[in-house]
Formats: C-alpha cells, sequence, structure tokens
C-alpha cells in the first residue's frame, strides 16, 4: 500500500508513522511532504492508494488543498486528519468536499487508522467504478444514432449530440424547455397536438410511431418517436427516442417504384397484347380491302375516291393506335434484374413525351433541339420514367393557362464523351435553401406536394446507376434546368426481334407451303388473307393440333406461331417439335403482342427463330416471308 501524508509537522508525521508500522513491516510504503504544492504535484502522479492530509497546514487548510484536487479531477481517497477532536461543522465540511473520512490526531490508533484506509480504499474503488459506469453509460448515449432527449418533471434536462442534428438545433437550445415547448420546436404547431392527442391515457411506455422533425431550414425529417419510463441521474424520467427513418424511407419508395413498374409492365404487357391482336387483322383486313376488294367493286371514281379516302382515314386511326401501344413498351419491357442494353435516347424521350402529353399541352410549348440519335447502355424502362418524372417536373412548375408564354425545351447533345439530356422549362424557378436540397429523399418541388411519381433523390440513383450523374441550374421567376448526363456508347443498336433476312436480287418469289397457329381466329384469317395470293396457307387456333400434323410428317415451309396461347405457348409448341424434328422447329417465327414475360425473352435469346411483334402490317409480313423463303432451303420441311 503507498500511502502519501500530507503534515507540516514532524511530531505528527512520527505519530501517523508509527501507526502505519505497526499494521505490518513491508505492507506500507510511506511519502511525506510537508506543504500544499508538493502535495497536488504527488496527488497529480496519481502513485498513491490514499492519503492522509493535515487538516491545518500553515496559510492553508486541508479543505482547500481537498477542493483543488477534487476541482481538478484527481480521485485519490483523501482522508483528514486533525489535532482537534472529530466531529461538528468541520467533520461536515470535510464530507462535503468530499473527504473519505475525518480523524482526530489524539483518538489515532493503528487498529482505527488502518480500517479507515480500508473503507477509504474501498469507497474509491466503488466510486470509482460507479464513475466508469456512468462514463460508459454517457459515451453509450452520446455516440447512439437515434436521438435521445431525457425530461425530468417536465423539462428536458438531456439531448445528446443525435437529437441536435435530427432537430437542426444545438444541444443547449433544446435543454430547459417544457415537453409542449419541446415538441412544438421539433414537430411543429400542427404535428405535436395531433401525436398528443393520440398519447392521451397512456402512462408510460409509447410504442414507436411515426412523425415529422422540421428543422429551422424547413426540411422534413421522417422520425419514429417512442417514449418510456427511465431513471436518470437518480430522478424518475422519461426519455423521448427519435430514429431517423430517411434511409428506411427511401428504401420503401424504391421498393415500391419497384413494384410499380412491375405492376405496370404487365398492365401494359396485357393491354398491348389485347389490343394488338384486334390491331393487326384490323390492318390486315384494310390492307386486304384496298388492294385486292376495292378494285373488284363496280364504282364511279368519285365513289371510288371517297372510299379509298375512308379507308385512308381509317388505316391512320389504327396506325395511330398501334403508335401508342408501342409507346406502352418502354414499361413492359422493365427488366427486374436491371440488365442493361444500348438504348436510343430520343425514342425513349418520344415515348415518355407520349405518356404525359396531355399535361404538357395545358403548360407549355414544347420544344425540341435533338442532335444526331444517340445511344447509351441503360434499362430503357427505368430511363423512361426519369424522363417522363423529369417532364411532369417540368409541368409542374408551369402555371395552368399561359402556354404562349411558357415552353418546356428538350435538348440533346454530345459533350466530352457523354450523352447530354436538357430539360429547360420557364417556370417558378428554385430558391437557393430550396435547390440545395432538391435532390434529398422526400423532397418535392411543388410546395403544395403534389405526388409526381419518382422523387428527384430516386431519378438520380438511376441516373448514378448507369454510370451517369445529374445536375440542376435554376433562379427563382426564371426557370430550371435539369441536365443529365450519361456514357456514350459505341455500339450500334441491338434489335430485340431479328431483322428480316435481305431477299438476293436474283431470287424470285417462290409460293410456299405455310403455316399459321395463333388461338386468335380473326388473326389467322387476316394473315392468310395477306399471304394466300402467293402462298399456300394452312391456319389452325390450337398448338395441340399443329403439333400432331407436324408430328405426323406433314410438310410446311414456314410456321408462324403465336407466342402466348392457352393450353400450349408457342415456346412449348416449339420445344415439343423440336425433339421430334429440329429442322421444322428451326423453321418458326414467332408472333408477339407485346406480352413478353421475363421467360419468353430468355427463350427468344436462346433459340436465336426470327420474331415479329403485333400489330405488323402486311406488307412488313410479305416481305418477311419472302425474305425467309429465299434464304432458307427450298426443300420443304418433313418431320
Amino acid at each position: 500500500m503507498s500511502v502519501l501524508l500530507v503534515e507540516d509537522d514532524e511530531d505528527d508525521f512520527l505519530l501517523v508513522r508509527d501507526a502505519l508500522r505497526a499494521m505490518g513491516s513491508g505492507r506500507v510504503t510511506l511519502d511525506w511532504v510537508r506543504e500544499a504544492d508538493p502535495a497536488l504535484s504527488a496527488l497529480a502522479a496519481g502513485r498513491h492508494d490514499v492519503c492522509l492530509l493535515d487538516y491545518q497546514l500553515g496559510a492553508h487548510t486541508g479543505l482547500e488543498l481537498l477542493e483543488q484536487a477534487r476541482c481538478q479531477g484527481w480521485h485519490t481517497p483523501i482522508i483528514l486528519l486533525t489535532g482537534m477532536t472529530a466531529g461538528g461543522e468541520v467533520d461536515h465540511q470535510a464530507q462535503q468536499a468530499g473527504a473519505a473520512d475525518f480523524l482526530a490526531k489524539s483518538e489515532l490508533t493503528p487498529v482505527l487508522l488502518e480500517r479507515s484506509i480500508r473503507y477509504a480504499i474501498q469507497h474509491a474503488r466503488t466510486l470509482e467504478a460507479l464513475r466508469r459506469s456512468q462514463a460508459s453509460f454517457r459515451e453509450l448515449i452520446e455516440r447512439q444514432p437515434d436521438g435521445i432527449t431525457v425530461l425530468s418533471a417536465g423539462r428536458a434536462v438531456y439531448a445528446n449530440p443525435a437529437m441536435a442534428r435530427l432537430g437542426g438545433v444545438s444541444q443547449e437550445a433544446l435543454l430547459g424547455q417544457t415537453l409542449d415547448a419541446l415538441m412544438v420546436q421539433l414537430l411543429g404547431a400542427e404535428e405535436w397536438p395531433r401525436l398528443r392527442a393520440s398519447l392521451e391515457g397512456v402512462d408510460g411506455l409509447v410504442a414507436p410511431r411515426e412523425a415529422r422533425l422540421l428543422r429551422p431550414s424547413g426540411e422534413a425529417i421522417p422520425v419514429e418517436l417512442a417514449r418510456l419510463p427511465v431513471v436518470f441521474d437518480g430522478l424518475p424520467c422519461s426519455m423521448w427516442i427519435a430514429r431517423d427513418l430517411t434511409e428506411r424511407k427511401l428504401l420503401q419508395s424504391r421498393l415500391m417504384l419497384a413494384e410499380r413498374m412491375a405492376s405496370l409492365g404487365m398492365v401494359a404487357g396485357t393491354v398491348a397484347h389485347d389490343i394488338n391482336n384486334p390491331l393487326s387483322y384490323v390492318l390486315a383486313n384494310l390492307h386486304h380491302l384496298e388492294t385486292d376488294v376495292l378494285p373488284r367493286l363496280p364504282l364511279a371514281e368519285g365513289e371510288r375516291t371517297e372510299v379509298r379516302t375512308l379507308l385512308a382515314d381509317i388505316r391512320h386511326g389504327a396506325q395511330s393506335s398501334r403508335d401508342i401501344i408501342q409507346q406502352l413498351r418502354v414499361f413492359s419491357h422493365g427488366d427486374k434484374e436491371g440488365r442493361l442494353e444500348p438504348v436510343e435516347v430520343h425514342r425513349v424521350l418520344e415515348s415518355s413525351l407520349r405518356m404525359v402529353q396531355h399535361t404538357l399541352r395545358q403548360r407549355a410549348r414544347l420544344v425540341r433541339e435533338y442532335t444526331q440519335p444517340l445511344l447509351v447502355m441503360a434499362n430503357e424502362g427505368k430511363l423512361g420514367q426519369v424522363f417522363m418524372n423529369l417532364l411532369i417536373n417540368a409541368a409542374e412548375a408551369i402555371p395552368e393557362g399561359a402556354v404562349e408564354h411558357h415552353e418546356i425545351r428538350l435538348v440533346t447533345k454530345v459533350h466530352a464523351g457523354e450523352v447530354v439530356i436538357e430539360f429547360h422549362d420557364t417556370g417558378a424557378g428554385i430558391s437557393p435553401e430550396r435547390r440545395a436540397r432538391v435532390f434529398e429523399p422526400f423532397f418535392t418541388r411543388t410546395p403544395s406536394g403534389v405526388d409526381t411519381g419518382l422523387s428527384l433523390s430516386v431519378c438520380r440513383s438511376i441516373v448514378t446507376g448507369l454510370g451517369g450523374r445529374m445536375e440542376l441550374e435554376s433562379e427563382l421567376g426564371r426557370g430550371s434546368l435539369f441536365r443529365l448526363f450519361l456514357p456514350i456508347t459505341e455500339r450500334q443498336s441491338v434489335p430485340t426481334t431479328p431483322p428480316p433476312l435481305p431477299l438476293p436480287f436474283s431470287a424470285l418469289p417462290r409460293r410456299g407451303r405455310i403455316l399459321i397457329v395463333d388461338d386468335d381466329r380473326m388473326v389467322g384469317v387476316a394473315i392468310r388473307r395477306a399471304l394466300q395470293r402467293e402462298h399456300e396457307v394452312v391456319v389452325l387456333t390450337e398448338a395441340r393440333e399443329a403439333l400432331e400434323r407436324l408430328a405426323a410428317g406433314e410438310p410446311f415451309d414456314l410456321i408462324l406461331c403465336d407466342m402466348m396461347m392457352p393450353e400450349m405457348s408457342g415456346m412449348e409448341l416449339h420445344e415439343e417439335l423440336f425433339r421430334v424434328s429440329s429442322r421444322a422447329a428451326g423453321r418458326m417465327v414467332f408472333l408477339t403482342g407485346g406480352a413478353f414475360t421475363p421467360r419468353a425473352r430468355e427463350f427468344l435469346g436462346r433459340v436465336g427463330n426470327p420474331c415479329m411483334e403485333k400489330p405488323f402490317l402486311p406488307e412488313e409480313l410479305r416481305q418477311l416471308v419472302q425474305s425467309l423463303l429465299a434464304n432458307w432451303s427450298l426443300t420443304p420441311t418433313r418431320a
């Protein structure tokens, strides 16, 4: 045991020394100093287990030295020694100053001194363990990522740094406030009354519930609030915990976007498939009516001209519907795995424009400044969603009813090896403080909070995932400019369906035997009408019947087969037919109405058979058929 004795009287030093020696030889090491300054230096070194401090040290008292040691944060247990009788006011002052014990020299015995030292050291160890526990607890809540506020007797007595960061204020600004004042400051005058009403009659623990913290800048932070009773600094208190939900909400928004895209793709594919089939035979029959039927009708020239005009108008309407359905494929082709492929920027822009053109027409004139065709590596569905969202944002920034005074300008160009797409608008613009937060999660450019689809933060994350970036330039009253940078690709476009093989100049049209397999009888009839003048055409509505006839050896030069059919799909027909005649399976051309499933896309990429999307024009179909017949073997396919 190492003992420090602070004593200016040599006789008292000898008294204490003898008492310590009586505790046992070699058990105690004693260091003696006479004055306050050397005593403070020795205490600062922290080498001693206990300090025996004389109450009277010349011009100083032991209490003054004790207070100085405690102010410096030194925790060596100190026992005060005095020449007067213990007790009274001095004893109380010693306890208040932090002395471990107070002994009268006249009553000092080895037993009393040993017991006092032993108790003082044990008490000091207990206090040190408590201090370390409190320090660990304090560090734990100080480093806690959740915001923590402790209220005692209805007022805030503690707030950790995370709570201050969440609220956008200092820790000091939170302390001393009542619960109502604190919550109005953090949640706002509208949010807190609603939350308080939901807490009426609820004592103690409050399960987590969502709310929004409002920072002085106006930024809203989604949080989860909970309350629980605690003992803090020895007093019963209530602790409020605020957990930042920004990342969770952002993840949820991305998940909802993925689900929305999947649902939209499914709906778009179904709509495209269901409309493309009737459009196919409408266009085919119009062509047949105009080229084959009309010339045979006994009509006057004026009547014939009138009928041709009517047919042209009908064909124009049908082709316009065909173009609209083509735009839906931007969504129906969304790849859940996020596969990237070369995408033509202007085609996706035009698809997005078609989807929002009604909204744009009510707000502004549309101006296009396109450069040459541009290819980027992207997922067409996601890129189309970004374009569409930026167009809607531009429209929402412009008031309705003044179209002649406003414009939305689309600019594309190439700069420094990157494709640049710019969305200009002449809307209200964005203030500097809002501009700094425009890409934050859940920020809406429109003050009314209109849901315009994707948040700009999700748009930026999509663009970033494509290896690009987004920039914003804006000024109040002068509109905004969102600029996208995407890496340019040198690869030329990769068609999703193999193009018709070129027809050699030396090849003459050859009459072939063609099998049509489509569950929609009207489609089969329309295709037969388009091809029957040049070829022998057989139409079947059931894939199983087609399989039986092909497996039995019935010869066909070409098999035009719908991809999606009940009972047996075109893919299943190909797989079954491949087992009995790989050559016949190789002569299949798939017809699709746009309902591409992931399995269908994988299948087409694997087998390599040609594929033609509905609705197609009869002339397109005739050219494809003649190209394939001219390039394939002239020998009919047999099982």
